[in-house]
């Protein structure tokens, strides 16, 4: 395999895990996070008031962990969108993770057969589609949204990052989100950065359709919805193959 030079999307600390795994499979990464996290304030409702929880990024997890939870929340069911999310809710003392192991719509299906009632707690992003909320109401599911972070733009690439591009000597880019995927072309655009003629590596088909709808050609989508499956995609990479 000959390592490719790619740029790291995604925000810190997983971009640096994200950067430190490619370096061992012989890339040269770049990192540019999209965006960093700011902890919103919040308030963590009692387990006794709760069925379960419902996560879906890591990013939620780790914000809910700045709180002082009762031992009974991490005892409590715990449903997660992927393994990212299982892995560092597990690796955090929830003890009755229940993984969906792909995306929102595969967690929404998960819960509904699982036929739990009651109050979930439901910490999430403050911008975020409404899937969960919209898909149990009116049931016994009770969704209990709760913001307890936000993802904050970055305003512009850093100027390495916009030269390389510009020079085509950027062999992918890799987007996890589809409001990542927005917010970089939007940043192409600014820096008049042809996006037509990068490679990307996306982590999901919505991903890869909104970089298409901003003039993207050429891109990989991960078989499923993990970086093991994102990374498989960077090794057959080539010109002029679109996703």
């Amino acid at each position: 395999m000959s390592g490719k030079t790619l740029l790291v999307t995604r925000p810190f600390p997983g971009g640096q895990k994200t950067v430190a795994s490619l370096m061992d499979l012989g890339h040269q990464p770049m990192a540019a996070p999209l965006f960093s996290k700011r902890i919103l304030p919040f308030d963590v409702p009692s387990p006794h008031n709760m069925v379960a929880t419902i996560f879906t990024s890591a990013n939620a997890v780790n914000a809910v962990l700045s709180a002082e939870l009762e031992i009974g929340h991490q005892l409590l069911p715990c449903f997660t969108v992927g393994d990212t999310t299982a892995q560092v809710a597990e690796n955090n003392g929830f003890h009755n993770v229940i993984n969906a192991k792909g995306n929102v719509q595969d967690l929404i299906a998960m819960i509904k057969k699982m036929g739990l009632g009651g109050d979930y707690f439901y910490p999430c992003a403050i911008d975020r589609k409404s899937d969960i909320e919209q898909a149990f109401a009116g049931t016994e599911v009770t969704v209990r949204s709760t913001p307890v972070y936000e993802m904050i733009a970055a305003k512009s690439l850093p100027k390495p990052v916009i030269n390389r591009l510009k020079e085509h000597l950027i062999d992918a880019v890799l987007l996890y989100s589809e409001r990542a995927a927005a917010h970089f072309a939007q940043l192409c655009e600014t820096e008049d950065i042809d996006i037509s003629k990068l490679n990307f590596v996306c982590l999901s088909p919505s991903i890869w359709h909104r970089l298409e709808s901003s003039g993207a050609k050429l891109g990989r989508v991960a078989e499923e919805p993990n970086e093991n499956a994102l990374f498989a995609q960077i090794d057959i990479l080539s010109d002029g193959k679109s996703a």
